[in-house]
């Protein structure tokens, strides 16, 4: 039922890219004219999923130029060259290019990592939880002794798809459809990692599991085209919750982990209301949960690792102190990771 292998690895450093443009919820709606179309008020995403602005890239950037951004700073803070990266993998929902070459290797260009083996991987939103995955074996197996993954997510590509189908009709079935599509912000980020200093420091564990019946509930991209982001929120937040809160007893149980033992918890964040959800089954206080998506918006598989980043940054985790990841994508693919935090 689930899959679970104990960690190896390290985080050395992470990098993140923010755009400068920030874009608030009320104007998309104002935009849209909910109200009159569709009797949703303008400050609905404020009010119902807690977002009240993200950030927009800029129309001639590309995934890959984020994603070298984030990449450059975390090689930057880790005082690591380029050349030294064995492994890339770049983790994004969205790309350069729809089917070839792989956005690993344009990121690989653009930072000159030439001696890195490279290449993407794609689960949704849990992407990057799945990056790492891939990448602590990496280590473990001693194939990479420095290991790069990055993200470059654009995902108001699909907040303007949507708001160009939404000014075209007064189907309140469609806006509640196309909605999920509203609440996505653009960054880039990157994560350095690398063998453990200590046994038992890094990432402790991973468990990870799947369960496609619920395939259908978030769908974009039919037939290999570019198409409207199609979600069944309530649905998709419901059955997630209730994988990852059957999972983390059995996972804290492998950790040998305690819920009051947790310094922080990080979760993918697609709206505020999951954040009650997550307290209620993991036995844990709102307060040790890091809040980006009020701000950001939800930033698909770059959520994680930037609030690992900000953790690192502002210094509100120290070491030895815990810290739990719940990831999760549309598909559904969930997993959890316990990490005792390290000075890089």
């Amino acid at each position: 039922m689930y899959m679970y292998t104990q960690g190896h690895s390290r985080i050395v450093s992470t990098g993140i890219y923010l755009p400068e443009e920030r874009v608030t919820s009320i104007h998309l709606l104002e935009t849209i004219d909910s109200k009159n179309r569709f009797d949703i008020p303008y400050d609905w995403l404020d009010r119902m999923m807690g977002i009240n602005e993200r950030r927009v890239a800029a129309p001639d950037m590309l995934p890959s130029d984020m994603a070298a951004k984030a990449a450059q700073e975390a090689l930057e803070i880790a005082g690591v060259h380029p050349r030294d990266i064995d492994a890339i993998i770049y983790a994004g929902v969205v790309r350069d290019y729809l089917l070839e070459p792989a956005t690993a290797h344009v990121v690989q260009d653009k930072i000159k990592a030439y001696n890195a083996v490279a290449f993407d991987v794609t689960n949704a939103c849990h992407g990057f939880m799945n990056g790492i995955h891939l990448m602590d074996a990496l280590i473990a197996t001693g194939q990479a002794r420095r290991g790069l993954i990055v993200t470059g997510e654009q995902g108001t590509r699909y907040t303007y798809k949507a708001i160009d189908a939404l000014r075209q009709t007064a189907d309140r079935s469609l806006f509640v459809k196309l909605a999920g599509g509203l609440t996505l912000g653009d960054a880039g980020a990157a994560m350095i990692m690398g063998p453990k200093l200590e046994p038992d420091t890094g990432f402790m564990g991973f468990m990870l599991q799947s369960q496609g019946q619920y395939s259908r509930l978030c769908t974009c991209g039919k037939d290999g085209q570019e198409s409207l982001l199609e979600t069944d929120m309530a649905n998709i937040i419901e059955q997630g919750i209730a994988m990852l809160g059957d999972m983390y007893d059995v996972f804290m149980k492998k950790l040998g982990w305690k819920p009051e033992e947790i310094a922080k918890f990080v979760h993918h964040q697609v709206g505020r209301k999951v954040f009650r959800h997550h307290a209620k089954y993991a036995k844990v206080s709102l307060e040790i949960m890091p809040d980006t998506v009020s701000t950001l918006g939800n930033l698909v598989t770059a959520n994680i690792p930037l609030n690992l980043y900000n953790l690192d940054k502002n210094h509100e985790v120290k070491s030895g102190e815990k810290v739990f990841i719940a990831g999760a994508g549309s598909g559904l693919a969930i997993s959890q990771t316990g990490i005792v935090w390290n000075a890089a």
